[in-house]
């Protein structure tokens, strides 16, 4: 059973997240006829951004990543669609002085926002004494005398899984075809006419004049990425004030530690606080679906299938440790929904958009490395131009198809941890269910 889509602006999504989403979006804006497919309607429990917030940072060290940044941010602060999910609530920044590639990621970061006119009131900090009188929230800080640290006010957070629904909605005023469950779930590659077509689940198969595939860490399951992506766990967890701890914890700036992990302020709805340890990360190697020999590939394993993925039994303490030195107040909650958050890593962090090599109308966009979802309001229109021919030669060399690279995570200065263990190597923390 197939379905042919016979316009010359016609264009199928595969994976309805921010990839997905931000380019359906774009194409129906542009006037494609746009069928968007997924097992799960936004947000996607197997999104990493089907969560409370993600940081919305515009530090990089490439000043081409600043500008699509700084061109984001400015999108989140005054799109409509928008509205009451950015919070550019700022980050405050702790990096060890010892941590000499995130020091120097952070200060050329700095330069190139400042090339731009922006992050030119960055504030910095020697010891908590100034950080408990400038920051509220961090009046009981343990900070010694010789840690810096550092608050840019540019950038912040927003809340992913609104924000996805934010751009879902208005896709579908526009009239893009969305399709879910059995027909949505994408399982197979074939050819129709000489022409890539996808096979779901229920035997459905789509085919488009072209065809984006955008399924963030589980693309290498759909689509043989010839070791360009692993697919990453990072783990996270929450905390859930009480109403008094909300209310004085709310206008709180998003605190990075590079060492130690980071914390957001809290959701106005559910009051979880969300804690990431990205110190620790994970990876679940399995068979490579698209070779013959025994090759191991790192694929996602999605929580909603297994409940005991949590975080490391260490990783409460990690989270405690943290919390006790910047809040201590809060130190006490039982840490509660953890979970792994999954992305799709290259080894220089650069995004993978580009056609498929052996395909006419194939495209992937993956790659997000971690950082891609600040990119949703203006990510969409690169990924068409690139469709149309019209992407900037820079660009287009950048996220080209580079089969071959590998992963490994130590190429990357701005990473933490560079050591993934399998899942099978994990002890698990008893999850905590939260009463919302």
């Amino acid at each position: 059973m197939s379905e042919l889509v016979t316009s010359q602006k016609s264009v199928l999504i595969v994976g309805c997240g921010i990839f997905g989403l931000a380019s359906a979006l774009e194409f129906a804006q542009k006037g494609y006829q746009v069928t968007a497919i997924d097992i799960y309607e936004p947000p996607s429990p197997w999104s990493a951004s089907c969560d409370y917030n993600k940081i919305v940072r515009a530090e990089y060290e490439n000043d081409i990543y600043s500008k699509l940044s700084v061109e984001a941010i400015e999108l989140w602060k005054n799109d409509p669609k928008f509205d009451g999910i950015y919070n550019n609530c700022g980050r405050v920044m702790i990096t060890p002085m010892s941590f000499k590639g995130r020091q120097e990621f952070e200060r050329i970061g700095i330069e190139n926002l400042q090339k731009l006119g922006k992050a030119l009131d960055i504030e910095y900090f020697k010891g908590g004494k100034k950080m408990s009188t400038r920051f509220p929230f961090l009046k009981y800080n343990s900070l010694k005398s010789d840690e810096q640290s550092k608050f840019n006010p540019y950038g912040g957070l927003a809340h992913s899984s609104n924000a996805m629904i934010a751009v879902y909605n208005e896709a579908k005023q526009l009239g893009v075809k969305f399709i879910f469950g059995d027909d949505g779930y994408a399982k197979s590659i074939t050819e129709i006419n000489g022409q890539a077509a996808v096979v779901c689940k229920s035997g459905k198969t789509y085919t488009s004049d072209n065809i984006i595939v955008g399924l963030g860490a589980n693309t290498g399951r759909l689509i043989d990425l010839k070791d360009q992506q692993s697919a990453t766990g990072l783990f996270v967890t929450f905390i859930k004030l009480t109403d008094d701890e909300y209310l004085k914890f709310k206008e709180c700036a998003v605190l990075f530690d590079a060492e130690m992990g980071y914390f957001f302020p809290p959701d106005p709805k559910t009051k979880l606080l969300k804690i990431a340890l990205p110190g620790i990360g994970s990876c679940n190697k399995v068979n490579d679906p698209h070779s013959l020999s025994n090759k191991k590939i790192s694929l996602p394993r999605f929580k909603n299938l297994n409940p005991n993925d949590t975080i490391p039994k260490h990783g409460e303490i990690e989270a405690k440790l943290l919390l006790a030195k910047y809040i201590p107040e809060l130190a006490y909650h039982k840490l509660i929904d953890s979970k792994i958050c999954w992305i799709g890593d290259t080894q220089d962090s650069d995004f993978i958009i580009d056609l498929i090599p052996g395909y006419k109308n194939l495209y992937v966009a993956s790659g997000d490395s971690g950082h891609a979802f600040k990119f949703l309001p203006n990510i969409g229109k690169y990924i068409v131009n690139k469709v149309e021919g019209k992407l900037d030669p820079t660009l287009n060399k950048m996220w080209s198809w580079k089969s071959g690279t590998g992963f490994d995570p130590s190429k990357c200065s701005w990473r933490v941890s560079n050591y993934y263990p399998d899942l099978s190597e994990i002890d698990f923390l008893k999850d905590v269910k939260a009463k919302l």
